[in-house]
């Protein structure tokens, strides 16, 4: 799969572990690499959406047309799969292979709090 960053701020962030460790701490840092390194592994949104690990998931509210995925607890992996305003989840966006990392939040219910953004 092809992996973009919405940012660079949020590309340096993933790919720095030294600097993501010392501002977030190891076990963290352990967690969103390893979710990282398994998206990197998938070819498209259909194989991280039917993939079992962890529940990824159409979020809702202002986050309906990302996918969040959980890290630990309420910490997720917000990732645009390229949903359109209206369009909904469907084999073409199954088969998309580009995913842009929007950052890492604490995301639940109404409360949204970027670790990383």
């Amino acid at each position: 799969m092809k992996i973009e960053f919405v940012n660079s701020r949020v590309e340096e962030n993933f790919l720095d572990l030294k600097k993501m460790s010392k501002k977030h701490g190891a076990v963290l840092t352990k967690a969103i690499h390893k979710r990282y390194a398994q998206l990197v592994a998938l070819s498209n949104v259909k194989e991280l959406m039917l993939s079992g690990l962890d529940n990824p998931h159409i979020l809702k509210g202002d986050f309906h047309r990302y996918v969040g995925w959980s890290i630990t607890g309420n910490i997720r992996m917000i990732l645009d799969i390229g949903l359109q305003e209206g369009e909904q989840y469907g084999e073409g966006v199954a088969q998309r292979t580009t995913i842009t990392i929007m950052g890492v939040c604490d995301y639940h219910g109404n409360k949204d709090e970027w670790i990383i953004n």
